[in-house]
């Protein structure tokens, strides 16, 4: 074998003339072309490429996200939290009391944070952490008491941001200036331009801040640093805060009816569909566009949906939410739901599909009707692609070539996550089918912000605890602590078959929380046509890595009831 890297000499095959070796030597290489270097990084490079004004003016920024943004970044970069934490806290007069001290500090800051000032013991930090302007980025780690001013700095912008985002306990009073903060705070979040984000000197792009609702009490990583608010770096998707009205916080729980529509589905809804002359020009022949195309009928959609209402009411009493799976409704479908339900107070969440045609793509979306709001939409972030084994499981073979692979022929544009902060307890976000499953780009973004609720709305076979959905429930609910909620059609789970065994397609939905074990399947009675959870909260202590506890105020959701709807039955 040819060597050139070995010493001695080279093998050559038997019977063939040896060439000598040159004896000129060869020309020296340059070192610095095989040792490159990057150009140094200074903490104060970082800083400024954060918050620009730091280049020319390096006061304190006075708005506290501002200040746990930048100090985040930091830590995140060169891995300082671990060196900060591992002599805790730090020494000095408000070692004994750490954690009070930054409350004390952090109730301050928001209270005069409007008349324009900062507490004089977290601008002293911050002087003290300028005097590392200079020093090189990535060795900041080796600097403990650098790393601790960090941590300090972070702990009260956290503190200081505690409850924003949130609809705030009726209960609690609060001073005029605080009322300003909060006020300032969701009309930050409310932004439409660039996404929701805290920041006020921080761009998005460089650094996004969002309300937080849980602190991973599991390991060890920059997101354990953090109660209140949360660093999100992902820059290919924007994030929506939508803060919801007055009246749909009062309630301690919530009734949230799921109906597993449509009732079937068949093979011939699924076909073909030609690429557009700009996709696929450069893809061999194994790869191919499907679409679905729904039977639905609206008036038969409006009146099903009606009749469970009517039955889920009598039963319960009340119904604050109806939820239908992935692509149950077509967008004229969901119109006549809307002007069905435009008197009951009771937010609907459906997934709306269309077919793609010859000149546009499908779609594949979210539609969320909140009263009082206008209607609100999220399109999915990942195609599905229907391989050998799918088009086995759901009996596509005669529609779709079992030897090629299939993608969703959807649109994929103007990626969107939105949060919905609808109770003191509750802020839930909406994932489509494969975005559960895949970490970007809202995986990271989920684990940042930690909502109590994950709606998963799937076209999908049975929600059973040994498949691909509670495996990733189950990830989020180890960390960071939310509940999770898949939701199926009964169409699909009947379309479904398995290659061995009994096929289980009543089980429709699949719940994950953090508090009370394994997955739980939720399966429709035999005749039932939907089913009604009752949703409540417990709350519980988390703690930061830092040793501050948010006070037992973290809420989890939980099921408090699980109840039958059939329309049939008077």
């Amino acid at each position: 074998m040819f060597a050139p890297w070995r010493d001695g000499e080279v093998a050559v095959k038997k019977n063939k003339p040896t060439k000598k070796r040159s004896t000129v030597k060869p020309k020296p290489i340059a070192t610095d072309v095989l040792i490159w270097k990057p150009p140094l990084l200074s903490l104060g490079d970082y800083l400024s490429y954060l918050l620009p004004r730091l280049s020319s003016k390096r006061a304190m920024p006075k708005w506290p996200p501002d200040v746990f943004g930048a100090c985040m970044c930091v830590l995140t970069k060169c891995g300082g939290y671990n060196k900060g934490l591992s002599n805790w806290p730090p020494a000095g007069t408000m070692a004994k009391n750490w954690a009070k001290s930054i409350t004390n500090l952090a109730k301050d800051w928001r209270v005069n944070y409007l008349a324009g000032t900062v507490p004089s013991q977290l601008e002293e930090w911050w002087k003290e952490l300028l005097a590392y302007w200079d020093t090189e980025l990535e060795s900041i780690a080796d600097h403990r008491k650098a790393c601790q001013l960090l941590l300090g700095l972070c702990a009260a912008a956290d503190d200081a941001c505690q409850g924003v985002g949130i609809p705030l306990d009726q209960n609690i009073r609060l001073t005029p200036n605080e009322e300003r903060f909060y006020n300032y705070a969701d009309l930050m979040l409310s932004r439409e331009c660039c996404g929701s984000t805290l920041g006020l000197e921080l761009h998005p792009l460089n650094a996004r801040i969002l309300p937080k609702m849980h602190t991973p009490q599991n390991g060890l990583t920059s997101r354990s640093l953090s109660h209140h608010i949360a660093l999100c770096t992902a820059t290919d998707i924007k994030a929506r805060w939508i803060l919801t009205p007055v009246n749909q916080i009062s309630q301690e729980s919530i009734n949230v009816l799921i109906i597993p529509w449509p009732v079937d589905i068949m093979p011939s809804q699924f076909s073909e569909s030609s690429p557009l002359p700009s996709e696929m020009r450069n893809m061999p022949d194994k790869f191919g566009f499907f679409t679905v195309h729904s039977n639905n009928d609206a008036k038969d959609v409006v009146r099903h949906i009606e009749d469970v209402y009517a039955k889920a009411i009598h039963r319960l009493g009340s119904v604050d939410w109806i939820v239908l799976p992935e692509a149950a409704l077509s967008p004229a479908d969901f119109e006549a739901v809307q002007k069905a339900f435009e008197d009951k107070n009771c937010v609907i969440i459906s997934g709306i599909g269309h077919q793609s045609t010859k000149t546009a793509r499908g779609e594949n979306r979210i539609a969320i009707d909140i009263p009082l709001m206008e209607t609100l939409s999220q399109r999915k972030h990942h195609r599905w692609k229907l391989d050998f084994p799918q088009i086995r499981q759901y009996g596509l073979g005669g529609r779709l070539n079992p030897k090629k692979q299939w993608w969703e022929h959807i649109d994929l544009e103007n990626r969107e996550l939105l949060f919905f902060s609808l109770r003191p307890w509750m802020v839930m976000s909406i994932l489509i089918c494969e975005d559960l499953a895949r970490p970007d780009p809202v995986g990271d973004l989920v684990r940042a912000v930690g909502p109590n609720l994950v709606l998963a709305l799937l076209m999908d076979g049975p929600q059973l605890k040994e498949r691909w959905g509670a495996r990733y429930a189950t990830t989020l609910a180890d960390d960071p602590g939310c509940s999770v909620l898949t939701v199926t059609s009964t169409g699909m789970s009947k379309l479904s078959q398995p290659a061995s065994g009994i096929s289980r397609s009543r089980v429709i939905a699949l719940w994950k929380d953090a508090l009370t074990g394994g997955p739980v399947e939720i399966e429709l009675e035999p005749g039932a046509d939907a089913v009604v959870l009752s949703l409540s909260v417990r709350y519980q202590e988390e703690w930061s890595a830092d040793g501050r506890s948010d006070g037992g105020a973290t809420g989890y959701t939980l099921i408090s009831g699980i109840h039958p709807i059939t329309k049939g039955i008077k």
